[in-house]
């Protein structure tokens, strides 16, 4: 990643920790992009990365990496949690996303969780009232049948100022990009 330009209420030398938050329907890919991330950095991890799962592999409470990048003369830290997308815990989510800096949409591209994806994006709007920037990852495009992520754009109502990225945490195709842009909006965001 290429440094950037920030505004002025940064501390300059200093680490900043920012928190991220992964939302999304139930086995929309939230796990799967955190371990993508953790193979794309795996020199910028700090600590041990930890699942609450399930022996299913269903999250119950949250998924967490921390990764630390340096832009000069800014050391950042990323601190990454998923989020349970089961219905029953609406409150664990709650709870998880409380004082993010931003906030990535999980969303799950096949047609049969359309509306899953916008009960909980419903969820996700209700819970951060607004206040907390938000983008789309139109997860799973490498599956043949694959909603566009522009129909997905109109499913759940986004205005254009959300950014949909189209992406497979799977194949890791798009992760790179989707992440660039939610931690660029998590330092704008902290950066006010």
């Amino acid at each position: 990643m290429e440094p950037e330009k920030f505004q002025r209420n940064l501390p300059e030398g200093k680490m900043v920790q920012l928190k991220i938050v992964f939302w999304g329907p139930a086995s929309s890919g939230k796990t799967t992009n955190i371990r993508a991330l953790a193979k794309l950095f795996p020199n910028n991890i700090i600590g041990e990365p930890y699942e609450v799962s399930t022996s299913e592999g269903r999250t119950i409470w949250e998924d967490y990496l921390a990764l630390q990048l340096e832009f000069p003369p800014y050391c950042f830290v990323f601190h990454l949690h998923t989020t349970t997308g089961q219905k029953r815990f609406l409150a664990t989510r709650e709870q998880v996303a409380r004082n993010a800096d931003s906030v990535l949409f999980v969303a799950d591209s096949q047609e049969h969780k359309l509306k899953d994806n916008v009960r909980s994006f419903e969820e996700l709007i209700a819970f951060t009232e607004n206040k907390i920037p938000i983008i789309v990852e139109a997860n799973k495009q490498d599956l043949s049948k694959a909603v566009p992520a522009e129909k997905l754009r109109k499913e759940l109502g986004l205005p254009k100022s959300i950014p949909v990225y189209p992406a497979s945490a799977k194949t890791g195709e798009g992760v790179y990009k989707v992440f660039r842009g939610i931690i660029r909006l998590a330092i704008k965001n902290r950066s006010r």
